[in-house]
């Protein structure tokens, strides 16, 4: 049987047509990303951003440690005197001064005058457990107002009325000066006791006075 002359035209055309290149297609729509240059100058950017961010984060850092430390000790001035008030008996606070005796992280305690065997109350100045050792120091000092040198002190009395004790065999010459200061340097903050009725402020920078060796 033979064929018919238009079916085998068709037969002839259909395998002389050129066929499509799909990977060719599919290839050239799938290319894309980034090229090893590209991303060298993305990392080199991200690098020089971080160094200038590093060292101002750090700072902020610094200062809300210390903040933190200068809030609870005033706090814990406060609360000795209050305590004096309302028992109508004396309170000591003493500091574990960095100067003479390093504590890391730095303590107060209150208690009793005299004192009991056991403390009434232990503050660890750590922020909750923030603060880790060497990241702040503490040093307590009376500095007299006519910019006389600073002397180390690590305790303060409050009677049975919440003031100061003047008898300078129980208490330093006021302005009591708590300083709380990064351990790497960097700026100070303080808690003062200034007046015999027990007048607190706190303060920062130069107005943080201290003894020569801190």
């Amino acid at each position: 049987m033979k064929t018919p002359p238009i079916l085998l035209k068709l037969l002839h055309q259909s395998a002389t047509k050129p066929s499509h290149n799909f990977n060719k297609t599919a290839s050239s729509k799938g290319d894309g990303g980034f090229t090893l240059l590209e991303v060298l100058v993305i990392a080199l950017i991200i690098g020089i951003f971080s160094s200038i961010a590093a060292p101002s984060w750090e700072a902020f850092i610094n200062r809300q440690r210390v903040r933190t430390v200068n809030d609870r000790v005033l706090q814990t001035l406060r609360s000795a005197q209050s305590e004096a008030k309302r028992t109508k008996s004396d309170r000591v606070i003493t500091f574990s001064n960095f100067t003479t005796a390093p504590f890391d992280p730095p303590t107060a305690t209150i208690n009793t005058a005299p004192p009991q065997t056991s403390p009434l109350q232990t503050v660890t100045f750590n922020g909750g457990g923030e603060i880790k050792q060497g990241q702040v120091k503490l040093s307590a000092a009376s500095c007299p107002p006519n910019n006389a040198p600073c002397t180390a002190a690590t305790s303060l009395t409050f009677n049975y009325n919440g003031v100061v004790d003047p008898d300078p065999s129980i208490n330093p010459t006021l302005p009591l000066v708590v300083t709380v200061a990064p351990a790497g340097g960097g700026t100070k903050q303080c808690a003062i006791v200034e007046t015999l009725l027990g007048g607190m402020r706190t303060a920062e920078g130069n107005d943080c006075r201290t003894v020569p060796s801190f």
